[in-house]
């Protein structure tokens, strides 16, 4: 298959802050099929040849190589309608949209029209999208990519916690409260003191660790981000004033405190990893809680129950085990594009 692919390359547009998921998950994994030819024109280029530039770019490359599937992984407002559309009229084009919990009414489905199909991983999105009258919805959800996330072989379990990503005042209240609970907990990720984890540092922290945390706390309604949220957004690498969308931006805010599933439960239990996570969702419809996954309510909950499973290895090591397997079998991001190619005719 013959794809261009887009989306941000650097997380933030900065290089020093590590590559994106949509990098190692989406890209190198289309790129690593023999069968495909992907062309790569990543958000980054707008910083080099500017946004008219990079529009041209996509525009040109699609009607040169004439693609199959012209594939734009959303970020801010790299690009145009006008780009969007020409694209729509010369190839199969799809966008996966990240945070429809909380953007859909005041980004996403602003876009949505100028796909041929659109990709959600929040539940009640097909629903809030249909509101709008757009119905070319399509219902996934993240997964892991096995050729870049796998297990790593360390000497032994010398981590009895570990949490990676970024430190928010949220993340950072719960690993507080753990820590004065009296449970070591190993972090690393930008803004913790430890420092950000290489992505081969992570993996080899996911094998050493006999717990590996996700935390997805909702996001304060009343804290300076959110709040900002409402008439301000982000246009590529800087933040801008949106006051003329207060109404949508105020709806955003008020999904803020929706909890999101998150990748890391399958990118941790797709390299053999024990898992705990916030609930969010549908998450119980993916893995099994208390046999392929554990999920906590609140910080007491998520206490007893790192106490519990440090206790108890054997039972432990059968979640991470069974978590694996399940993972492995249904959550990769192979299985996530196969059914969507299939409802795209694709394949």
């Amino acid at each position: 298959m013959k794809i261009v692919f887009t989306g941000l390359e650097n997380e933030r547009y900065r290089p020093e802050l590590g590559k994106t998921n949509e990098h190692n998950n989406f890209y190198l994994l289309l790129k690593a099929d023999p069968r495909n030819e992907v062309f790569y024109i990543p958000f980054d280029r707008v910083l080099a040849v500017g946004k008219k530039g990079y529009n041209r770019e996509i525009v040109e490359t699609v009607r040169r190589e004439k693609p199959d599937l012209f594939f734009a992984f959303m970020y801010t407002d790299e690009l145009t309608y006008e780009t969007l559309d020409e694209v729509k009229k010369l190839a199969v084009s799809i966008a996966w949209f990240s945070d429809d919990h909380w953007r859909l009414d005041n980004y996403s489905r602003f876009y949505a029209p100028h796909f041929t199909k659109v990709i959600t991983t929040w539940s009640r999105a097909p629903e809030r999208y249909a509101r709008y009258g757009i119905t070319n919805v399509i219902r996934s959800q993240w997964g892991f990519n096995p050729g870049v996330y796998r297990p790593v072989v360390v000497p032994g379990q010398d981590i009895a916690v570990s949490f990676i990503g970024m430190r928010t005042p949220h993340r950072e209240r719960i690993v507080s409260e753990l820590r004065a609970a009296g449970i070591a907990v190993f972090v690393r990720g930008f803004g913790w003191q430890e420092g950000r984890a290489s992505f081969e540092e992570m993996l080899g922290i996911i094998s050493r660790s006999k717990i590996s945390l996700n935390l997805n706390p909702p996001m304060s309604a009343f804290a300076l981000k959110p709040l900002a949220q409402i008439f301000f957004r982000r246009r590529r690498n800087w933040i801008v004033p949106d006051f003329w969308h207060f109404y949508a931006n105020l709806q955003s805010f008020l999904r803020k405190r929706i909890p999101q599933i998150k990748a890391r439960p399958f990118e941790i239990t797709g390299c053999g990893g024990f898992c705990i996570s916030g609930d969010a969702d549908d998450m119980k419809d993916y893995l099994v809680p208390g046999k392929e996954v554990v999920l906590y309510q609140d910080i007491p909950d998520l206490i007893e129950k790192i106490r519990y499973y440090l206790e108890h290895e054997e039972e432990r090591k059968s979640i991470a085990k069974a978590g694996c397997k399940r993972s492995i079998r249904e959550h990769t991001y192979q299985v996530r594009l196969k059914e969507i190619f299939k409802q795209l005719r694709l394949i």
